[in-house]
């Protein structure tokens, strides 16, 4: 039996409830890992439970990784999984292995586009959005939806029978060539396991106790499974926070954690709410903004209960641009260190990675130390390298690495073969390639139109008078269709094209303060050489979705205008307000809110969830 250290009463009770079905709704900062780290310690070395009898699942590796590097020794054999690594499993042990796993979008998109053709439903391939519809079919897998009974929640160019028969036809393609997405794996483990009684009982006994972290995310399916898997035994161990339900436009919903007893007869509900990571005043402000969460209305909800003492009040700045954002904000983080802070003990959370760029480039003239936690630097990210690329190959047409990415983007029929053309004679004559392009064969009408295409692009950077450059990108992107080229996914498969947009429209909008190509290199070195600092001590440059689960002496919140948070591009308001509540519950000690009145061209409004705030916050005047 787990007795008092350092935990609280409902803390002991989670981890000391022996059997049956529990949901331990938790708010930030209460210790929710904690729990669930002592209950698996507790079932191994105190309830002789088998460590390979114990199944935590998770939703991301990251989340993964982190339980199984907080399990102690003695719970060296347990089970922890992503839900879809777990599924996997189960669907490859039943098929033999027959299955393999599709993950290359492009060759998805081209079956769609080989059926649409198929079916005289276009006739050329760009015209048609085919990454929309993978993102539709994806929404149809999570919520268990089969072709007849489909449900038309995003704007497609097709018939609603038309849109059926494609359904079909795909699944039909990859029943055929054996493939499986990951969308598939959850429901056809359920599938599985309506199928074979045997299999899933042969996982029932395996998997005797089931817990799973941030449960107010579950979406149908994953729900479904875990009911699956928990039946025979009864043992699922749940724990979450509805009003950080932040992913309900990917399937997420949050009634199974707060409907948990009626959704799992018998179970058990246990409140954890006090928060030990968030100083009075902050739990003060996120209690504020959580009252007008519809999670506030649920029964089971209770206000968090802040541990620490009070240190100071939320601190609210109005902005009148982004750059003077980036600039107040590395203006209180110079005066934080001083102070005795650390860089590390400070992050920035932003909605949208572009509007990181902003403080990127503020940080990169001030020498402030940074870590951006997206998987590229802005600047390397493939739309904004190839607005870069183009330039630098105007003002030094000897950058063959500028050339090498940009020469056939968009499109130009240069092939490989085009290219490996001009770097033979690259070599034979000691020249750039850009020089060597023009001593090819030209009679080959598919090369020359593209060399005077990428000519013409040249020349009229080097040439036409730009007041910024700012201009040269708005040319770049109106001239070559960048946008387009984005937007139909030829950079990256990622499905991003939205947030691509948006970051060159936020690099467009940097390069206007430029006026020479000197300028703005001199900020892309700036920029290069405070990526490869080696010191940790570096200020935490994230998206509010990437913050999630970790913590900071001191947070920056943002951003909070009206288009950014709450976004333009959002569906759900209360999706938006829950992600300001994970950023404001970040925060350990000191938080701080901004806004800014001109983003990228266009007029904003301070955010309306800021209004909601009231009197918890302190209004700067700048």
């Amino acid at each position: 039996m787990v007795k008092k250290m350092n935990l609280n009463e409902n803390q002991i009770k989670a981890i000391n409830k022996d059997n049956g079905n529990v949901a331990v709704i938790a708010t930030a900062g209460s210790g929710k890992t904690t729990v669930i780290i002592n209950r698996i310690k507790r079932l191994i070395t105190e309830c002789g439970v088998t460590p390979e009898n114990i199944l935590a699942v998770t939703f991301s590796k990251k989340a993964k990784e982190n339980i199984q590097n907080k399990l102690p020794d003695e719970c060296c054999g347990v089970n922890v999984e992503t839900f879809h690594s777990v599924a996997l499993k189960i669907v490859q042990d039943y098929a033999h292995g027959t299955y393999e796993l599709w993950v290359k979008s492009w060759e998805k998109e081209k079956c769609l586009f080989d059926i649409c053709k198929g079916l005289g439903l276009c006739a050329v391939k760009e015209d048609m959005p085919y990454n929309d519809l993978l993102k539709f079919i994806a929404t149809q897998k999570t919520n268990m939806r089969k072709s007849d009974n489909l449900i038309y929640d995003i704007d497609l160019p097709f018939t609603n029978s038309n849109m059926k028969i494609i359904y079909d036809e795909y699944e039909e393609y990859k029943e055929h060539h054996a493939y499986i997405e990951f969308d598939d794996l959850l429901n056809m483990a359920c599938e599985i396991f309506e199928e074979s009684p045997e299999t899933l009982e042969k996982y029932q006994n395996i998997y005797t106790y089931i817990l799973a972290d941030e449960f107010q995310d579950v979406s149908l399916n994953q729900a479904l499974f875990l009911k699956y898997l928990s039946a025979k035994n009864n043992n699922l161990f749940v724990v979450g926070d509805g009003c950080q339900a932040i992913y309900q436009f990917r399937g997420g919903i949050s009634k199974y954690l707060l409907e948990f007893d009626t959704e799992w007869s018998g179970a058990d509900t246990i409140n954890l709410n006090t928060n030990y990571r968030c100083s009075k005043d902050i739990v003060t402000t996120a209690n504020e903004l959580a009252k007008y969460l519809p999670e506030s209305k649920n029964k089971h909800y209770v206000e968090a209960v802040a541990n620490k003492e009070a240190n100071s009040k939320p601190i609210y700045i109005e902005c009148n641009t982004a750059s003077e954002e980036a600039n107040i904000v590395a203006d209180e983080i110079s005066k934080l260190v001083t102070g005795g802070k650390k860089y590390e003990d400070i992050a920035i959370l932003a909605r949208t990675n572009a509007q990181l760029q902003y403080f990127e480039s503020e940080f990169a003239k001030r020498k402030i130390p940074y870590l951006t936690y997206s998987d590229t630097s802005f600047i390397e990210k493939a739309e904004i390298k190839l607005i870069i690329s183009y330039i630098k190959l105007a003002f030094d047409t000897k950058t063959d690495s500028a050339f090498a990415f940009c020469y056939n983007k968009p499109n130009r029929w240069l092939n490989k073969a085009f290219f490996d053309e001009v770097s033979t004679l690259a070599k034979k004559k000691r020249c750039s390639l850009y020089d060597a392009m023009f001593m090819i064969d030209r009679r080959n009408w598919r090369f020359k139109n593209g060399i005077d295409e990428i000519y013409e692009t040249v020349n009229k950077m080097q040439n036409k008078r730009f007041a910024n450059m700012g201009e040269i990108v708005h040319m770049l992107r109106r001239d070559l269709n960048i946008d387009d080229f984005v937007s139909r996914g030829k950079l990256s498969d990622d499905g991003r094209y939205a947030e691509q947009i948006e970051n060159l429209d936020t690099f467009e909008d940097t390069c206007k303060q430029f006026k020479t190509y000197t300028e703005l290199n001199s900020y892309l070195l700036d920029i290069q050489n405070s990526g490869i600092q080696t010191d940790d001590n570096k200020v935490s440059l994230m998206t509010i979705h990437k913050s999630k689960g970790l913590e900071f002496p001191v947070v920056f919140l943002v951003g909070c205008s009206e288009g950014l948070l709450p976004h333009s591009k959002a569906t759900d308001i209360d999706d938006e307000m829950r992600l300001m509540y994970v950023g404001i519950t970040r925060a350990m000690d000191e938080l701080y809110l901004t806004s800014n009145l001109f983003y990228n061209s266009r007029n904003l409004m301070s955010s309306s969830f800021i209004d909601l705030l009231g009197d918890t916050i302190d209004i700067r005047t700048n």
